[in-house]
């Protein structure tokens, strides 16, 4: 980058201010109109994922409604384990009116319809209904008694807000200018870099990632306190790629506080819904005793924690290798959860070989020889946690929420094994088979900066028209 990506920054801030100058070069290059970077900024997530951030406030409490007026949010309610209404006993402001009451959030105001909420009496309690889309013109929400439920809508704007994502993401075909009918790699213009200045690109993607992961952490944790969101964090790594969201859910709806003297393996086992009444009968002695033990413990407390079944988490179990089955990965949240006091103090750049030590040497008598509750006991021991998945909750949260100097050291010597299949694909497409690289591509921050960059410029996988390579053939320069 001209004066920048081409020579090395001081602090990971000026990296990251590095690269929002490049995001905002393709921002402009592309021309996009003020309605379309609002149509881009809409961050896609699951009706669960919300219904997460609104159990905590991360949505903000002020709203305009179109027929009601103003909507302030007084106490967001609980979340409902049950059938019914998604948050009981809520309390709002309808202008200068206190109301109390349930609300419902759905992907949009035709799902209330289309869901029997408007002829169920469960709803008539309902005094908001909370949607991700823009109601039509005219629609009114109307429950069996035919009130009128006031509706406010989610805008892209509130949900960037909640994700604290700053900049809205670059749609990489535009449409507009560019290369016209041919299409060329973003490799043309890397092709031309040196390794010292993709070694700073990525640098500075990698800074900025970090940091937009950081202002997210502590948005949560301003809410939820560090602890529980430093748990609801080990929680996400221990869910890898196929069950972060359950994971998320499963440690928000048995939080941490909620554990203090009682079974943490009984509470998160039965939450997730893995725990039954009576085991297959192929299942050997020793599962069946330590679920019984289990079983004996959770049947006490299943009132104040059990969820429906639409309200249970939606765990993946295909293609999940046997030493990471949800049932495992749950069973290492729960002994981690009964030492977070102990953990909590090493969650700092200068503890990192503490820490992994602590979390490498989590041990469990029954899980560290099985692998589900009912599965026949394993050839030989294996560690509830390996150093691989430390390492990613070292490089995705420990090293995010540290802003020392020495958590970007850290940081950028990490050596990742092998990179993921996205990664691979996106250093295929960015790189070609430049061997000069290597060294470079084999460290965690490249991976992470390849990540971004294929979050911001290449969520189409095409590059037709696309502004990043024309915008680094004009910010970018070979060394003399």
């Amino acid at each position: 980058m001209r004066s920048s990506a081409g020579m090395k920054a001081d602090t990971p801030e000026e990296y990251a201010s590095q690269y929002r100058g490049l995001l905002q070069a393709v921002a402009d290059g592309c021309g996009l109109t003020a309605e379309e970077k609002t149509l881009q900024a809409s961050p896609g997530l699951s009706e669960m994922e919300v219904q997460n951030l609104w159990a905590v406030g991360m949505f903000g409490r002020e709203w305009e409604s179109e027929h009601h007026g103003h909507v302030s949010i007084l106490h967001y309610g609980e979340w409902n384990r049950s059938a019914g209404p998604d948050f009981l006993y809520a309390e709002i402001k309808i202008n200068d009116r206190l109301v109390r009451g349930d609300i419902e959030i759905d992907p949009n105001v035709q799902a209330w319809e289309q869901h029997g909420h408007g002829a169920n009496p469960r709803f008539n309690h309902v005094v908001l209904h909370v949607v991700l889309t823009p109601p039509p013109p005219g629609w009114f929400t109307r429950n069996s008694m035919h009130m009128e439920v006031p509706v406010i809508y989610l805008s892209p704007e509130k949900i960037r807000e909640a994700l604290n994502i700053q900049e809205p993401a670059i749609d990489a075909i535009c449409g507009r200018g560019g290369w016209g009918d041919r299409t060329e790699l973003c490799a043309c213009p890397l092709a031309d870099m040196t390794p010292a200045q993709i070694e700073s690109l990525l640098l500075a993607a990698a800074a900025h990632r970090i940091q937009c992961k950081r202002r997210r952490y502590r948005r949560k944790a301003a809410v939820l306190g560090e602890a529980q969101a430093s748990y609801e964090a080990w929680a996400e790594c221990l869910g890898y790629s196929a069950n972060k969201e359950p994971m998320i859910m499963l440690a928000r709806r048995a939080p941490l506080n909620r554990l203090r003297g009682l079974n943490a393996e009984a509470v998160l086992l039965g939450t997730a819904g893995f725990l039954k009444p009576v085991l297959p009968n192929r299942t050997e002695a020793e599962a069946r005793e330590y679920h019984r033990h289990v079983w004996d413990a959770w049947w006490k407390i299943k009132d104040n924690f059990e969820l429906a079944e639409q309200r249970k988490p939606t765990w993946q179990f295909t293609g999940i290798r046997p030493l990471n089955h949800p049932h495992r990965r749950v069973a290492a949240l729960a002994v981690s959860a009964a030492q977070w006091h102990e953990i909590m103090p090493l969650l700092r750049a200068t503890h990192s070989k503490q820490l992994v030590d602590s979390l490498c040497n989590l041990n469990h008598p029954f899980w560290e020889r099985h692998s589900m509750l009912d599965s026949p006991a394993l050839q030989r021991p294996c560690a509830l946690v390996g150093r691989e998945r430390v390492k990613d909750f070292l490089c995705n949260h420990v090293y995010v929420q540290d802003e020392s100097r020495e958590a970007w050291v850290a940081f950028t010597s990490l050596i990742r094994p092998a990179q993921p299949t996205r990664v691979s694909h996106l250093t295929k497409s960015l790189f070609g088979q430049r061997d000069d690289l290597r060294g470079i591509l084999r460290h965690e921050y490249a991976c992470q900066a390849l990540l971004q960059i294929g979050t911001d410029f290449c969520r189409n996988g095409s590059c037709r028209n696309c502004q990043f390579p024309i915008q680094l053939k004009e910010l970018c320069v070979p060394s003399s």
